[in-house]
């Protein structure tokens, strides 16, 4: 008995030092209290870039996936809660924590839900970081990074409606016009989907970037530009951070 009741206080006090945070479930999404803190969290600064959290129940984003495993196993997530390899979490640069995800391999057509609890990753053209349990689920444990479509659901894997999403789109239309001065282009596209992809990648890593309309010939391109800068020296700066960033086709152009 008194063995017993050593060992139970043992644990008790083992449970007030990690401050109540629990291991979640293997093989589950984590629901209710974790340990954690609900929230979406300020602006923050990453490697020299910005990100700025905000709730977006229609988010749907598409990009690389990533995963991470053994090396944070029990560490805290950036929620206070604590990190289950083997279970069905996720880490996000901008998402509320937590948010419900549905994650699809576009390599493969497998999908899977995923609660977000922790911030990451902090890599040019990645969206998402997944648990190992994710990613063998999604079947890229092994080839460690795969295309995917990110789409915020409810609590019971659901995709929300955006009631104004064709009205959202058609503001998203790119000018037929440029404005003059020194800016960064980082790719040029005949289709507009491949464009607005290119976009969300740069502003994901806090470079403001726009689409524009133009001809090429008989060929219609949608150009990804981050700028204009009246500065030259402005603008070189920025080239060196996206070329850093991993956008190795970024170039730097002037209209006069």
């Amino acid at each position: 008995m008194h063995r017993f009741l050593s060992l139970l206080i043992i644990t008790l006090l083992l449970s007030a030092c990690v401050g109540g945070a629990r291991m979640p479930p293997d093989n589950q999404i984590p629901k209710g209290n974790q340990g954690g803190i609900q929230k979406v969290g300020k602006p923050y600064k990453i490697g020299g870039v910005w990100y700025h959290p905000e709730n977006n129940p229609y988010y749907d984003e598409v990009g690389n996936a990533s995963w991470y495993g053994k090396q944070f196993h029990g560490r805290k997530t950036a929620n206070g809660e604590t990190y289950n390899m083997n279970a069905l979490t996720a880490a996000h640069k901008t998402l509320p924590m937590p948010t419900y995800v549905k994650v699809t391999n576009l390599a493969n057509g497998r999908s899977v839900i995923l609660r977000v609890n922790d911030r990451g990753p902090f890599v040019a053209g990645r969206v998402i970081d997944v648990s190992r349990r994710g990613a063998q689920l999604l079947g890229f444990q092994q080839k460690g990074v795969t295309r995917v479509r990110v789409q915020a659901v409810d609590e019971n894997g659901r995709v929300r409606r955006n009631p104004n999403k064709n009205r959202r789109q058609k503001a998203k239309m790119p000018p037929t016009n440029d404005t003059r001065g020194h800016f960064v282009q980082v790719g040029a596209f005949a289709n507009l989907t491949n464009a607005v992809t290119r976009k969300r990648q740069l502003d994901s890593v806090g470079q403001n970037a726009r689409i524009v309309e133009g001809k090429s010939g008989n060929r219609t391109l949608f150009r990804v530009r981050v700028g204009p800068f009246n500065n030259l020296t402005k603008a070189e700066t920025i080239l060196e951070k996206i070329l850093a960033l991993g956008f190795y086709d970024a170039r730097l152009f002037k209209l006069k």
